[in-house]
C-alpha cells in the first residue's frame, strides 16, 4: 500500500505503472497469472489477477448434448462432470448447472445452457470448480482457467426433460450442431413416453448416442434389471436397430472406442452420489473425438444467431455458432434476413469464445460477437435481432427465403395429411410454422397412378413437400434436415429446392392459386355492378329494406 500525496509516492505510482507496461508486453505464457498493478489518484493500488489466454490457439469442442425424461439426472450428471464434486442426493450439483431462478425452485431446466470441462494432454479433466450464484467476473475467471489448462474442450449442452418444453429441445438439437447425444434414463423410474420421444428425435436427425443408466444406488435391484431389459429391447428393435453394449470395465470402454460404428450404442451405469461407475464415463468422454467435419476454409462465412445480449457498455451482443468459414473481429458483415428479407451492415467488433477474448472462431466453434451498425443514422436494438437470423461476409450475396421444398418422411399421424396443412418447422436455428402447399406422393412399384390419385399424407408416407412459412423469410440450404411437427404429429426431412422469395413476390404457385390469382384479376377488369337498389322501368330507387 502507497499513500498518495507526497513526492516517494508519486515515484513508486511510475515505477509500477513501468512495470506494469513491461509485464503486458511480455506476453506471459499460457495460464501464467500475471499481477498488475493499477493506480489512479486518490486509490489505493491493488492486485488484478488475471488469466491470459493467446488469441491463436485452437482448442478443439466436442458437443455433448444430454436429452431424457424429466428428474432422470441429466444437470446432475453435467454438474459432476463439470465441477468435479460428487453430489449429496439434494441437489447440490445441479444447482451450479441452473441457469435461471425459477429451474432453482422447481429443479427442472427449461431452456439450453451450455457447460464445459477442460481435457489434458494425459486425459486428464480440468474442472471449473465453479459453484452456485457466481458473479459474472467470477464466472469468467473459472471458464478461463479451463480454457488456458486444457488440450481439447467438451461442451455439454444442457437440454430441458418436461414435455412443456419438447420444442426446446428439439431446437437445441438441431441448432447447437452436437457431435453425440448422451440419453439419460433412470435406472429407478423406467422407459417414460419422453424417453422415446427424444429417442427418437435423435434417431431421426442421425446424431449418435450413448445411454447412461442413473440413480443406481437407489433403485431396487429388480427394477433396475427391467430397466435394462426394455432398453434393450428398444435398441434393438424395428425402429432403432442398435445394437447396445454394457460398459463395465476399462477394457469394455477400449472396445466402444475401436469399434464406432452407426449401430453399436455404449450404455454406461452409474451413481452421481457414491460415483459408481463414473470413472468409466470419465475416460470415455476423454477419448472421444467430434465426428463432423466442417468447411473452415469457405470464403463465404456464415453465423447462426441463438441468443442476444445487451452488455452496459459494449451494446448489442449476439452469440452462435459458426457453421461455415472463419469469423475474424473488427469486420464487415451482413445481418439478415429482416421481416422484408433485406440484410443490413454491421460491424462486428469483439469476439468471445467461451468467455475468453479471441481474434478469430472457426467452422464448428460457439461464440459470441458485439456489433453495431455500420450507418450513423441507423440504430440497432436488442429487439430488432431474434433467434434464427445470420451474419454473412457481404461477398457472398445472401438470399433469404419464404418457399423451399424438400423429401419428407412422416413418422406418426393420427388421420392424414392434406394440401394447406400447417405445422412448426425446426431447420437448425430456425423454428416457424410452414403450410405444406403442395404434395407430391413418390410413386410405388404396384401402383403407378398413386400420385395421381391421391394428394394426401399418413404415417409411413414419403413424398416431395413444396413449403411457404407464414411470418417471414428465412435462411435456408439445401441438404438440411428439418423436423416438423403439430401435436402428435412429428415428420423429418431433407431440404431439396430452396427458392428465393419472400412473402409479396412469390414464385413457387401452386395451380390452385394461379387459378385463383386469374379469377380474381379478371373481376377487377370487368365494369361495376348495376345499382340493384333501382326498380325496372321507373328509374326511381326503390324502398330501403328494414
Amino acid at each position: 500500500r502507497v499513500e498518495l500525496g507526497t513526492d516517494s509516492s508519486s515515484s513508486a505510482v511510475t515505477q509500477n505503472s513501468k512495470v506494469m507496461v513491461t509485464r503486458i508486453d511480455d506476453s506471459p505464457p499460457v495460464g501464467h497469472d500475471t499481477k498488475v498493478k493499477v493506480a489512479q489518484a486518490g486509490t489505493v493500488i491493488t492486485d488484478a489477477t488475471r488469466t491470459v489466454v493467446p488469441e491463436d490457439k485452437n482448442i478443439p469442442e466436442l458437443r455433448v448434448a444430454t436429452i431424457g425424461n424429466v428428474d432422470s439426472g441429466k444437470s446432475t450428471l453435467i454438474g459432476v462432470l463439470t465441477g468435479g464434486e460428487l453430489d449429496d442426493g439434494r441437489g447440490y450439483t445441479r444447482a451450479k448447472v441452473f441457469a435461471r431462478r425459477h429451474e432453482q425452485q422447481t429443479g427442472r431446466t427449461s431452456c439450453v445452457s451450455q457447460h464445459i470441462v477442460g481435457v489434458k494432454d494425459d486425459g486428464k479433466l480440468v474442472h471449473s470448480n465453479k459453484t452456485a450464484n457466481l458473479t459474472t467476473a467470477a464466472k469468467y475467471k473459472a471458464w478461463r482457467e479451463v480454457m488456458s489448462q486444457s488440450k481439447s474442450v467438451i461442451n455439454f449442452v444442457d437440454l430441458a426433460g418436461h414435455e412443456r418444453y419438447l420444442k426446446t429441445t428439439i431446437g437445441g438439437l438441431t441448432g447447437n450442431f452436437p457431435d453425440y447425444a448422451c440419453l439419460c434414463i433412470g435406472a429407478n423410474m423406467g422407459i417414460t413416453k419422453m424417453t422415446k420421444e427424444h429417442l427418437g428425435v435423435v434417431l431421426a436427425l442421425k446424431i449418435p448416442f450413448f445411454v447412461v443408466l442413473t440413480k443406481i444406488d437407489i433403485a431396487p435391484p429388480k427394477i433396475a434389471q427391467r430397466t435394462k431389459t426394455k432398453l434393450f429391447k428398444i435398441l434393438k428393435g424395428r425402429g432403432s436397430r442398435k445394437q447396445p453394449f454394457m460398459v463395465r470395465d476399462e477394457k469394455d470402454v477400449d472396445t466402444v472406442l475401436k469399434n464406432q460404428s452407426a449401430k453399436m450404442t455404449p450404455v454406461f451405469s452409474l451413481s452421481s452420489v457414491t460415483g459408481e461407475g463414473l470413472g468409466h464415463l470419465q475416460d470415455y468422454l476423454s477419448r472421444l473425438r467430434p465426428r463432423q467435419l466442417w468447411d473452415r476454409q469457405a470464403k463465404n462465412m456464415e453465423f447462426c444467431i441463438e441468443e442476444t445480449f445487451s452488455v452496459t457498455g459494449v451494446g448489442l451482443v449476439v452469440s452462435g455458432s459458426v457453421s461455415r468459414g472463419r469469423l475474424v473481429a473488427n469486420s464487415r458483415l451482413l445481418l439478415g434476413p429482416f421481416s422484408d428479407g433485406s440484410f443490413k451492415p454491421v460491424l462486428g467488433k469483439t469476439l468471445q469464445r467461451k468467455r475468453v477474448p479471441m481474434g478469430v472462431c472457426n467452422a464448428g466453434e460457439g461464440c459470441a460477437i458485439a456489433i453495431r451498425a455500420l450507418k450513423a443514422k441507423e440504430s440497432l436494438k436488442r429487439t430488432d435481432v431474434r433467434r434464427g437470423m445470420v451474419l454473412v461476409d457481404p461477398s457472398s450475396g445472401p438470399c433469404a427465403t419464404v418457399s423451399f421444398e424438400a423429401d419428407v418422411y412422416v413418422l406418426h399421424h393420427p388421420t392424414t395429411i392434406k394440401e394447406n396443412y400447417q405445422a412448426v418447422v425446426h431447420c437448425g436455428l430456425v423454428r416457424q410454422t410452414a403450410k405444406m402447399v403442395r404434395i407430391t406422393l413418390r410413386k410405388s412399384k404396384k401402383d403407378t397412378e398413386t400420385e395421381e390419385k391421391e394428394c394426401c399424407l399418413r404415417t409411413g408416407d414419403k413424398a416431395s413437400v413444396l413449403f411457404r412459412f407464414v411470418c417471414r423469410p428465412e435462411v435456408l440450404h439445401e441438404g438440411t434436415t428439418i423436423i416438423f411437427r403439430e401435436g402428435t404429429t412429428k415428420g423429418v426431412g431433407k431440404v431439396t429446392k430452396v427458392h428465393c422469395d419472400d412473402l409479396k413476390t412469390t414464385t413457387a404457385y401452386t395451380e390452385t392459386e394461379k387459378k385463383k390469382a386469374e379469377l380474381s384479376a379478371g373481376m377487377s377488369q370487368k365494369s361495376k355492378p348495376r345499382d340493384r337498389t333501382r326498380t325496372r322501368g321507373t328509374g326511381k330507387k326503390a324502398a330501403p329494406r328494414l
